[in-house]
């Protein structure tokens, strides 16, 4: 959900700096800002994405080490 919002007002952000550079004299500014907030977001994304694979590994090693505590009713 989180993702979906930051890439709406990557998004908004992105088209008025584009629209904005049409009326420049000088529209290499508003390049820096339309393209430095994809880079933003495709930065964040990326660290979000890798911080969730992350987790998803210790609960992973976490669930194998607690069913390896498990005393078993067979033995």
């Amino acid at each position: 959900m989180k993702t979906g919002l930051y890439f709406v007002a990557t998004c908004f952000i992105s088209t008025f700096a584009f629209w904005g550079a049409l009326s420049m004299n000088n529209p290499f500014p508003a390049f820096a800002v339309a393209f430095g907030i994809w880079a933003l977001f495709l930065w964040g994304y990326a660290r979000r994405s890798k911080k969730l694979a992350e987790r998803r590994s210790r609960e992973r090693l976490f669930e194998d080490f607690m069913r390896s505590k498990l005393p078993n009713p067979n033995r």
